[in-house]
C-alpha cells in the first residue's frame, strides 16, 4: 500500500474516533439538562418524557419532548441491577 493511503485511513479513523466523543460529550449535557427538567434547545422547563421501552434488568430507552420548541430525543439509560 502506498504511505499516502494509510495516512489518510489513519487520519479518517482518529478523526471518526473524535467526532463520536464529542457526540457522546454533547448528548450527555443534553441529558443532564433533561435530567434537572430543561429543555435543552429552548432552554424552558418544558420538557417531558413522552416514552419509556425497556423491562427487567437491562437499559431502558426514554424519550424526552419539548412541550415549546419540539425538541425530542430518546436515550439508553441503565435501569439499575436486578440483584441476584
Amino acid at each position: 500500500m502506498d504511505i499516502y493511503v494509510i495516512i489518510f485511513m489513519l487520519l479518517v479513523f482518529i478523526g471518526s474516533i473524535f467526532s463520536y466523543v464529542y457526540y457522546l460529550k454533547d448528548k450527555a449535557t443534553q441529558l443532564r439538562s433533561i435530567q434537572q427538567g430543561i429543555c435543552p434547545s429552548c432552554k424552558e422547563h418544558s420538557i417531558e418524557m413522552v416514552d419509556q421501552r425497556g423491562a427487567g434488568c437491562g437499559p431502558k430507552l426514554v424519550t424526552f419532548e419539548c412541550s415549546s420548541c419540539g425538541y425530542e430525543n430518546s436515550f439508553s439509560m441503565n435501569a439499575g441491577s436486578c440483584g441476584i
